[in-house]
């Protein structure tokens, strides 16, 4: 009898999940007609540069206009990125735009024809939903799923599809975090060189205090810190902040689908014809109840006493005050920003007395040190953490993964700081799987004799271009290096300016190799910027510190270069 109840049950389960689909494709097709004819455009802030008008996690709707006044909120593709920011400024045919959080323009002059339309609505948080939705739809779909591995009684089913959706909904929160979240901008020394001011910004949906300052989302503040960590570096740790009628409501609001599968009573089930009664199916009660005990801590402790939202260390070095603008805020979020498309590979170089070093690309290229790796507390990027970078004492390697054949379309980039002249390789290319096996090598970026960046190619003789004479490099500070290959020529940026090109130059030697960072051979070389030389004679492995080095699948532009090193300045 049971079975005979069951299957119409499922029959209109079917139907219900058929009916949904029908509904959601539609919905789907209406939205994208209606994008199509009014040209309305949704996107979701990702980044915090322009504060509480539209902090991260905001939908923002645009639609094109025919005519921009300053003080319009637009967005806008420059350098293939999408950018929402306001214009603050017109001539002629051209706007000078600013996120409200930055404290100067941005660094291009934004033609109409680039601006995707004007900003018609903002909503916060509701960019966060549009974000996770698909995620969701995901996991209720393998939810049903899982209900279908088992007949079984309603009770039982629709106690694991409350814990399902609950799971889910959970895994996607601590993903993206749209509660609490809070992002460092930069810091300076405080005055009397007594502590030091970091400069956040809330990017969750609540409140949050860091010291004794309170900031609603998209809110930003110098906060002082005098607490200092056993390196001497100052510390501040941000934590959640909302009234209590907030937190009760979180906390309710995840209780919810637990809470909602006790509520399911099994009933029970139909004597056999034996006589016999079978014992109600209480399994989902006997799962469900250990699981809300468990959530209820959590989230009590996630939204009350909480210590780890965010935590960020500064060391103070000096205490030159510099004001600019960047569309990142970390040279993570740069090289991120390419995307994985366009990246190779990109390393942060901090892990610890470790053989592999993660890809964060996305593309799974993990690379593996010739031997364990020590770090230093010395870094580039100022506003990354952790904060650390890769030590090579002169023998060390990073080999990364993956043949490429004759690449002539590519750029390199890497933080380094070195006191040495006619130091080894910072990047390069060649065809031994080790150093010592090489046989061809090019594409290389090292220092020469006098502490000049070099990048070199080999079209059948050695091609190089170099920083200024005069100027050396291997001073004890930190640099940005990008060289490029395409079929501009060949390209090379220090300090996210083009110090040296050639035109002429498109392609390099044509054979099957890796990438390498810190090293490889560098014999027949030239110092300079030159043509057919062969005057370098330093070593071949790298002595110093490398801190965020990648390697792209295209040219970066000249903007995106300077972008690139402001975000870490």
């Amino acid at each position: 009898m049971t079975d005979g109840i069951a299957a119409p049950a499922r029959r209109d389960r079917r139907r219900f999940l058929i009916a949904a689909a029908i509904v959601i494709g539609i919905l789907a097709l209406t939205v994208a007609a209606a994008s199509a004819v009014t040209g309305i455009r949704l996107f979701s802030i990702q980044t915090p540069s322009m504060g509480e008008t539209a902090p991260v996690g905001s939908l923002v709707v645009t639609q094109p206009r025919t005519h921009y006044d300053v003080g319009d909120i637009v967005t806008f593709t420059v350098d293939d990125h999408t950018v929402t920011h306001r214009i603050v400024g017109a001539s002629g045919e051209s706007f000078t735009t600013r996120g409200d959080l930055n404290g100067s323009a941005d660094g291009w002059s934004l033609s109409p024809d680039a601006i995707v339309g004007r900003a018609v609505l903002i909503a916060p948080g509701i960019g966060f939903a549009l974000t996770a939705a698909p995620w969701l739809l995901l996991g209720a779909i393998l939810t049903e799923a899982v209900t279908w591995l088992r007949r079984a009684r309603s009770g039982w089913l629709w106690s694991v599809r409350f814990i399902g959706w609950a799971v889910v909904t959970t895994a996607v929160t601590l993903w993206l975090r749209p509660w609490f979240n809070v992002r460092l901008l930069d810091y300076r020394p405080a005055p009397g060189d007594d502590g030091a001011l970091m400069h956040i910004v809330n990017t969750g949906i609540l409140p949050v205090l860091a010291s004794a300052t309170r900031l609603v989302s998209g809110q930003d503040a110098s906060v002082l810190s005098t607490d200092r960590l056993p390196n001497g570096a100052f510390t501040l740790t941000p934590v959640p902040d909302p009234s209590w009628p907030v937190r009760l409501l979180l906390i309710a609001a995840c209780l919810l689908p637990f809470l909602g599968a006790l509520l399911v009573r099994p009933s029970d089930p139909e004597p056999s014809p034996t006589g016999l009664r079978l014992r109600p199916d209480r399994r989902g009660g006997r799962v469900v109840l250990p699981a809300s005990l468990v959530t209820v801590v959590a989230v009590v402790v996630l939204v009350t006493v909480s210590t780890s939202t965010a935590a960020f260390s500064a060391t103070v070095r000096n205490s030159a005050d510099t004001a600019g603008t960047n569309p990142f805020f970390s040279c993570r979020d740069a090289e991120s920003y390419v995307g994985s498309a366009s990246t190779w590979a990109a390393y942060a170089l901090s892990g610890t007395g470790t053989l592999s070093e993660a890809d964060f690309s996305g593309n799974g290229r993990t690379g593996t040190y010739a031997q364990s790796l020590a770090t230093s507390s010395g870094i580039g990027c100022t506003r990354d953490t952790p904060p650390r970078s890769g030590s090579f004492t002169g023998s060390q390697c990073l080999y990364v993964p993956g043949a490429q054949t004759n690449p002539n379309v590519f750029s390199v980039e890497a933080w380094f700081q070195t006191s040495s002249t006619s130091n080894g390789r910072i990047v390069g290319f060649s065809d031994g799987t080790l150093s010592a096996t090489d046989t061809s090598w090019d594409r290389l970026v090292y220092l020469d004799a006098t502490g000049r960046v070099v990048f070199g190619i080999y079209p059948g003789t050695t091609v190089t271009v170099a920083s200024p004479a005069g100027q050396n490099f291997a001073d004890g500070g930190w640099h940005h290096v990008v060289a490029t290959l395409s079929s501009d020529g060949i390209a090379l940026y220090v300090d996210g300016t083009l110090v040296d090109s050639r035109s002429g130059y498109t392609t390099a030697q044509n054979y099957t190799g890796t990438w390498k960072i810190g090293c490889g051979q560098l014999r027949y070389w030239s110092n300079g910027s030159a043509v057919g030389l062969f005057d370098y004679s330093g070593p071949d492995h790298f002595t110093g510190r490398i801190q965020y080095a990648a390697i792209y699948t295209r040219a970066l532009t000249a903007a995106e270069v300077r972008a690139h090193y402001f975000a870490g300045r």
